[in-house]
């Protein structure tokens, strides 16, 4: 019996002593902070590795405090920290058996540019130096600093990045396309925002007052991200909150200078002839609402006023974030305003560590109205008086004018949580209402429902040649229902789903890191999309047109695409890239449906449908090099590279009817424009860009600038082709490109940040060719083609090349307690934007604003 007793007490004895005193283990463990803030780092990566540099063990710090633990046998390691947006911490430590090492660290925000996290291009954390693709970051500052009241406005200082009319192009990859269709995926938080019908971005809806940065993706992105990302992406990023509230709140108002030729201002004259009629009439008084005039003569002065507000704070284990907008303009553009209102929430909970959710609210109500052409120079308008041609660029064409009463909103469902092994797994969802009621029979409404599962993995891979293996795979579904007068009054409905993943490889470790020379990265996707169409359609708008048959009432159709990518670490400083992505983008409701009048009587045009309208495929390759540099404590990095896109079956807004002949309108064929498939394509060119921070003595900068050159053209160019008779060059070139584009600017902040100077360039080249009826047919005079006409103006005054300068100046003064902490902040700036107060066009019959002076006052607390 004792025999039997005397083992059962040793194991007893054995068991009641610490396991990790048995087998000479220790535990590490702290909480991670910010180390100006204080705030906690939620989520952060913790990585412990042996002196050689082989992972040992990891984890990721709680949602609740920003607390981490692990246990690792005694001994001596190196312990690295990650965290988007900040700089890496790396520390050795020495672990003892059987004891607690106590480690809380600060973090500070990354300050070296080559090292500024995305998520955008490849859906993990990833800095802008580790990505096969090319990739911009934009900062918040620089959306306030500049009152940029819409995210394109920011957007449009992005080397290489341009925006037509509301419509981003990225290298030439789109021309333009009147509000339908978009090759640049627009994402707000990883989540597209494009209308359901029409595939366009309504820029004012993006809140401005909560943005934590804005990534630009240059190149087919449509393995990751689907149909729309043909041409690249634009991800905003709203902030979260912190332990500590914030509050801000900013006023602005924008005034407007004279045009460069002061009797383009409508504003200063007695009296204002924008129609063909004369007051008998009834339609010569609807043209223009004078009931919303006021001031001298009887109109407004051309006007932006604004406020906005950010409040973001946590309570408990709950995030809260709110914000608010309200805009006010009378445009420089006769008859058109906006009346603005935005207000939006984002909210999230964090039920443990490992498992939280929430939801993104966005909505916005406003009036406005807006015209799609000038009334230039047309004589039985009123723009020609004896000799004198009285140039109202800024005036609409007749009855051209759409007030509209927009209601849309967003509502974002999101949940997260991680499983045991550290996968992520991801629900995204939004519900998206559009309602736009529109004059001129152009109303439209949608309904958009769009779900996403993603899941996310990095394998660990003890060895040392091989990094970790990030893995990226999910499903996407999306469903539309539409109605709209645009579409013949008929009801529609697209739904889209999809399957994707992506593999990145990092190979050859640098000895004691994590971190790898090469990258390899390797994507699909699969997609379908359908449009359920009615039976018969109108094509022609005109009035007893009529219905035709549809040729494809239930349109179905899948594809893959595939996109491989590699990066390259030739030095600490120095990223070789390429990459070659497949792109594919499907014609949305709008580009093949849509159908209406601009304008009335025989000087109507008309937007006609295309039923047949098929999708185009394409593909994007890049190479290029990233080179760091570091001068005193200016860090940033220099980016050159080359690019060439193709499309197949290419999509296009383009010129339809008429006869670019004749000279005057409604003669013998009716002017329109319709979506088409023009050819095949081709892009083709370099960018080199310069990003840099930092300070040189006592001054600190941020500089952003780059040059892009593009040769777009057609595969197949034949003289005297169809596309040649409806182009207004005479050599092969696309519409609606600008071949050189240059982009700086420049910020210097003195006197501990308190003062703020900056200065701006946008150079845009000529805009070669448009479509022909512009020049040759919209607004000239029978047998006197040389005096009127967009084709004079554009030969004569400006043709789409312009100089845009802008400059800025803020001073902000900080309040702070006795411990000399900031409690509250006033910032005052003065912004001036075409300083040289140039007469330009980005797109053709659209003149844009003249100088312009902005006052603006933020106060924080």
């Amino acid at each position: 019996m004792r025999n039997i007793t005397l083992p059962i007490l040793l194991c007893c004895t054995l068991l009641s002593i610490p396991l990790s005193t048995l087998f000479g283990q220790g535990t590490v463990s702290g909480i991670l902070m910010d180390s100006v803030e204080q705030e906690p780092m939620l989520g952060a990566e913790i990585r412990v590795n042996d002196l050689d540099g082989n992972f040992v063990n990891g984890t990721t710090t709680d949602f609740m405090e920003g607390k981490y633990s692990l246990s690792i046998a005694a001994g001596s390691y190196q312990l690295n920290c990650s965290y988007m947006g900040y700089a890496p911490f790396s520390k050795q430590i020495t672990v003892e058996n059987g004891k607690t090492l106590t480690l809380n660290i600060n973090m500070s925000e990354e300050v070296n540019v080559l090292k500024i996290v995305t998520k955008t291009a490849s859906r993990f954390e990833q800095s802008v130096g580790k990505s096969s693709i090319s990739i911009d970051v934009v900062k918040p500052d620089l959306v306030d600093n500049t009152n940029a009241t819409k995210v394109d406005e920011v957007v449009d200082k992005v080397p290489g990045v341009t925006v037509v009319d509301g419509q981003a192009n990225i290298r030439g990859g789109s021309g333009f396309s009147y509000g339908a269709g978009s090759r640049v995926l627009l994402l707000v938080d990883d989540l597209p925002l494009l209308t359901g019908d029409a595939g366009q971005p309504n820029w004012r809806d993006i809140p401005v007052e909560n943005i934590s940065q804005i990534e630009v993706v240059k190149g087919a992105a449509s393995a990751l991200y689907g149909s729309s990302a043909l041409n690249g992406i634009i991800n905003i990023r709203t902030a979260y909150a912190k332990n500590k509230p914030v509050t801000k709140i900013s006023l602005f108002q924008t005034s407007f200078m004279l045009p460069k030729r002061p009797e383009t201002a409508w504003w200063t004259r007695d009296n204002v002839v924008v129609n063909d009629a004369d007051e008998s009439n009834p339609q010569a008084s609807d043209t223009l609402q004078p009931a919303l005039f006021s001031g001298r003569n009887g109109y407004r002065l051309p006007v932006e006023l604004g406020v906005q507000f950010a409040h973001r704070r946590k309570i408990g284990k709950f995030d809260l974030t709110l914000g608010g907008n309200y805009f006010y303009a009378d445009s420089y553009r006769m008859g058109t305003y906006e009346r603005k209102y935005r207000i939006n929430s984002n909210m999230r909970y964090r039920f443990s560590t490992k498992v939280n959710a929430g939801a993104n609210i966005n909505f916005n109500y406003g009036q406005s109205a807006s015209f799609f052409i000038w009334g230039n120079q047309m004589p039985y308008l009123g723009g020609f008086q004896g000799d004198t041609v009285t140039n109202d660029i800024y005036v609409p064409y007749s009855n051209s004018i759409t007030e509209s009463v927009i209601t849309r909103f967003n509502i974002d469902p999101y949940f997260t949580a991680y499983d045991k092994k550290d996968g992520r797994h991801r629900l995204q969802t939004r519900y998206y209402y559009v309602n736009n009621q529109n004059g001129q029979n152009q109303s439209n409404m949608s309904n958009l429902v769009y779900g996403e599962y993603q899941y996310q993995k990095k394998i660990k891979i003890s060895s040392p040649v091989f990094g970790d293996l990030k893995l990226v795979a999910g499903a996407v579904g999306l469903y539309t229902f539409a109605e709209s007068q645009l579409f013949g009054n008929a009801q529609y409905n697209i739904a889209n789903a999809a399957g994707y993943i992506q593999i990145e490889q990092g190979l050859f470790k640098r000895k004691g890191s994590d971190d790898t020379k090469l990258n390899i990265t390797f994507g699909a996707r699969v997609e379908y999309n359908m449009i359920q169409s009615p039976d018969s359609v109108i094509v022609d708008p005109a009035p007893g047109a009529g219905y035709i048959l549809n040729p494809e009432p239930l349109s179905q159709e899948a594809k893959p695409v595939f996109r491989v990518g590699l990066n390259y670490e030739a030095t600490p400083f120095t990223f070789i890239r390429a990459s070659w992505g497949q792109g594919y983008r499907y014609p949305t409701i709008a580009e093949r449906y849509i159908t209406t009048l601009i304008g009335e009587g025989v000087a109507s045009l008309s937007i006609q449908a295309n039923p047949s309208l098929q999708s185009e495929t394409g593909w994007s390759a890049e190479i290029g090099i990233k080179q760091g540099f570091k001068i005193g404590n200016f860090k940033g990095f220099a980016d050159l590279s080359g690019f060439w896109t193709e499309y197949q079956n290419m999509m296009e807004f383009t010129f339809g009817g008429g006869q670019p002949e004749l000279t005057g309108i409604g003669q013998d064929k009716s002017i329109f424009f319709q979506s088409v498939n023009i050819d095949d394509t081709r892009i083709r060119g370099f960018e080199f860009s310069l990003m840099g921070t930092g300070n040189i003595g006592k001054v600190d900068f941020n500089v952003l600038a780059g040059y892009t050159f593009i040769v777009p053209e057609f595969q197949n160019w034949d003289q005297d082709s169809t596309i040649r008779e409806l182009s207004s060059a005479d050599y092969n070139i696309l519409k609606y490109r600008n071949v050189h584009t240059v982009k700086f600017d420049i910020e210097a902040f003195l006197f501990k940040k308190s003062l703020s100077v900056g200065f701006s360039v946008n150079y845009n080249s000529r805009m070669e060719n448009i479509d022909k009826a512009f020049e040759d047919i919209i607004y000239n005079v029978p047998g006197d083609d040389d005096i009127f006409g967009l084709g004079y103006y554009r030969q004569n005054i400006n043709s789409g090349e312009f100089i845009n300068m802008s400059a800025r100046i803020g001073y902000r003064y900080a309040f702070k307690n006795n411990d000399g902490n900031e409690i509250a902040a006033v910032k005052l700036s003065l912004v001036g934007k075409n300083l040289l107060n140039q007469e330009y066009m980005i797109r053709p019959a659209l003149v844009d604003a003249p100088a312009n002076i902005t006052l603006r006052l933020d106060v924080e607390f």
